[in-house]
């Protein structure tokens, strides 16, 4: 395979290294570096369909960036088979949260806006960078447990996840310790099973392909959002209806419900998520387990949402996805909030609503999880 040397010159949408190869003026993504890292690269076969960019793999690092640093989990290496969950752990933690800012920047920048013309917060940084995690899934075949590497697609064994919290890591031990197993082999045709984990449960509750409630993976930086939408509500309080879309187990309704709305309207798709909702029996909360991405669903809704005045929403990683018919059906909105776990989906969401008249009034960005290109964006949106 053909080799070339260069310097990374920044990070990719999705966190990886960025170099250009003078002999053929391509740029290439590469696993495992950072901005500053010199060293030598050989092009790998993994297909991309775009001329001008391709993948490349690090096999010599000849000048190492000023920001890189020693990885304190021994299972993050190159290797194809090494545990791919915390890239970045690669760098220091300050260029860690400058670069989740640049990708929220860039993700806004690439779909239209001027943001100069924002105002765009730094990250809220974790206070705990290790030992912060309190949930997880891992994947076994009764031989081996860990996580999937991103590189080869496999099973990549681990001993210990030094990100995990205290009781989710004393559960992964615990799963650890159970190998091999002969009941959690995989079926014929499957490479694993999976296992989740959290902090909510008990070593009895080990069990293979058995799905928990979601919640939110860093507790302490959970408890910041809450607090920011809890500021948000009582600067700009709603006497009449909020919605709240993909409430989960109510994360965020609880703290709506704190607030004199005449009526809380929760709309989830996960059956379980709106049992766990209603036995918390808040305050004028009302449910509805709803697919909120079929095509004609705003539609449907229209006559229990037209009269809102606030929207939260906490969508996952496809972000709203389907907007049709939606600003037909919320034509008495005020104010939007928007907590997103995705800068590309949220972007593309904001452009569509700047369109049809709403101004961002306040960017908050947060880390929940150190170590990863993941950035959560907490936004307020206004309609003049």
């Amino acid at each position: 395979m053909m080799k070339f040397t260069g310097t990374v010159t920044h990070l990719s949408q999705k966190g990886l290294g960025v170099v250009k190869n003078a002999q053929n003026n391509i740029s290439y993504f590469v696993y495992g570096t950072w901005p500053g890292d010199s060293g030598e690269f050989e092009i790998i076969n993994k297909p991309l369909n775009n001329k001008k960019f391709a993948y490349a793999k690090l096999i010599h690092l000849m000048q190492p960036s000023t920001y890189r640093k020693i990885p304190a989990c021994p299972h993050l290496s190159l290797e194809e088979n090494a545990c791919t969950g915390c890239p970045w752990m690669i760098a220091d933690y300050t260029s860690q949260l400058e670069q989740k800012r640049n990708r929220f920047i860039y993700a806004m920048e690439r779909v239209g806006f001027d943001t100069t013309q924002l105002t765009i917060s730094l990250v809220h940084p974790a206070p705990q960078p290790y030992g912060y995690r309190n949930r997880c899934q891992v994947k076994t075949d009764g031989v081996q447990l860990g996580f999937v590497s991103e590189n080869s697609y496999q099973i990549a064994p681990i001993k210990d996840c030094i990100v995990l919290n205290d009781s989710c890591r004393n559960l992964l031990k615990t799963a650890i310790q159970q190998l091999p197993n002969a009941n959690w082999q995989a079926d014929v045709g499957q490479d694993w099973n999976f296992i989740e984990l959290d902090d909510d449960m008990q070593a009895n509750e080990i069990l293979i392909n058995q799905k928990r409630l979601f919640k939110q993976g860093n507790t302490a930086q959970n408890t910041w959002m809450q607090a920011w939408l809890k500021e948000k509500l009582a600067n700009n309080p709603c006497s009449g209806k909020m919605v709240e879309l993909f409430s989960g187990s109510g994360n965020f309704t609880q703290i709506i419900a704190e607030f004199s709305c005449t009526t809380i309207a929760a709309y989830e798709s996960e059956r379980d998520s709106i049992q766990a909702l209603k036995a918390k029996k808040l305050p004028n909360v009302t449910t509805q387990v709803l697919d909120l991405f079929k095509p004609m669903v705003w539609k449907n809704i229209k006559k229990n949402v037209i009269d809102a005045e606030t929207l939260v929403l906490d969508p996952p990683r496809s972000g709203l996805k389907n907007l049709h018919c939606f600003f037909d059906s919320f034509v008495s909105l005020k104010k939007i909030y928007y907590i997103s776990c995705n800068p590309e989906t949220f972007a593309r969401d904001a452009r569509i609503f700047y369109r049809q008249g709403w101004s961002i009034v306040d960017i908050q960005l947060i880390d929940l999880f150190p170590h990863t290109p993941h950035v959560e964006a907490l936004v307020e949106f206004m309609k003049p």
